[in-house]
């Protein structure tokens, strides 16, 4: 029983190898990954690229549009009303409430996803202090000296 085996594995080892080299003598095979009719042959110089795609096309207007001349800057005049300022008191916190300890009061508030505990004199940022000190709003004085009031935000019990 186990020559017939044998003998039916080495049969089948020959006839696979019998059809392999069949295969490879046909000339059909997998087409190859390059064309090789598309590659150039020759003087081996490269054309210039048409634009280095590393540096941004320079902006350019449309044909027939004719280009703003540059003026100088407008100052304002002495009777003319000073721009709008931008708010000095940029400080955005959310007081969330309170807590007594040891006859210390120490608030909570959120400043940048962030929960700090603040007492009075302390200071949230750098230029805002706090002033006042509540169970029901803490103030808060910004760089310039400008004050500002935050209510106590959500249902305290």
């Amino acid at each position: 029983m186990a020559s017939r085996t044998i003998g039916t594995a080495a049969a089948l080892l020959a006839l696979g190898g019998a059809l392999a080299l069949f295969a490879a003598q046909t000339g059909e095979g997998p087409k190859p990954l390059v064309r090789k009719d598309l590659l150039v042959f020759g003087t081996g110089k490269i054309a210039p690229p048409v634009r280095d795609i590393f540096r941004p096309r320079p902006a350019t207007a449309p044909a027939g549009a004719a280009a703003r001349p540059v003026r100088p800057s407008v100052t304002p005049g002495v009777g003319d009303p000073e721009p709008p300022r931008q708010p000095a008191f940029v400080l955005n916190i959310t007081y969330i409430g309170s807590i007594k300890s040891g006859g210390k009061t120490i608030a909570l508030v959120l400043r940048g996803g962030q929960t700090l505990s603040v007492s009075e004199g302390d200071e949230i940022a750098p230029g805002y202090t706090v002033m006042v000190l509540t169970a029901d709003a803490i103030i808060v004085r910004g760089p310039t000296g400008e004050t500002r009031t935050f209510p106590r935000q959500g249902d305290r019990p």
